[in-house]
């Protein structure tokens, strides 16, 4: 196997050095309406893996982000909570391109080997597919993605994306639930980006 990054050899999707140079989390947070949003990298450090979801070999990505990171930290974060009351993940808007989903994956990956957590598949869609990569938090406010959410009620959750930029989806994709009877505890994303990026 090679890294996806320099494609030296590697026996992970991305090398040790990658890793250092490029995927040493930050933990970026950051309040969305009144959700926080956790995020493990900037995306100008990680923009090339980042848009991996675009090409088929971005499945070995976002599994790679699901297993190195998103797990580790869901199981510390279950592990203090006193409750034994599962936790659910929810992806925004799991839609399939180029053959997989990159939500789908980093939700079924995160709760790989964790009895707290619990993945809903496919029950947060969007129901308008208007695309926000380079458009003005203007725009954003303008079409929302309208989401439905058929999963179960009276639940806790987290949201799980793989970026966030101004935070509208994930705002409208909370207050969908909330409406719902869900309690989502946080979201979770790969990358935080600054407003107007093109992702």
């Amino acid at each position: 196997m090679r890294c996806f990054s320099c494609d030296n050899l590697s026996l992970e999707p991305v090398c040790k050095e990658c890793i250092k140079d490029f995927l040493t989390p930050e933990m970026i947070k950051k309040e969305v309406g009144n959700l926080e949003v956790i995020s493990f990298f900037d995306y100008y450090l990680t923009v090339e893996f980042i848009k991996s979801k675009y090409i088929i070999s971005g499945y070995r990505i976002y599994k790679f982000f699901a297993q190195k990171y998103f797990n580790p930290f869901l199981k510390e974060y279950v592990n203090t909570l006193k409750s034994d009351k599962p936790i659910y993940l929810i992806g925004i808007d799991e839609h399939v391109d180029r053959g997989f989903s990159n939500i789908a994956l980093l939700v079924h990956y995160a709760a790989v080997g964790n009895s707290k957590l619990k993945e809903l598949h496919s029950v947060l869609k969007a129901t308008n597919r208007v695309k926000y990569a380079g458009e003005s938090l203007e725009f954003r406010l303008d079409n929302p993605r309208e989401f439905k959410y058929t999963g179960p009620k009276d639940i806790d959750a987290i949201l799980i994306d793989d970026t966030t930029t101004t935070g509208t989806t994930i705002e409208e994709a909370s207050r969908i639930l909330k409406e719902s009877g869900v309690n989502v505890h946080f979201a979770l994303t790969v990358a935080n980006a600054k407003e107007g990026v093109d992702y």
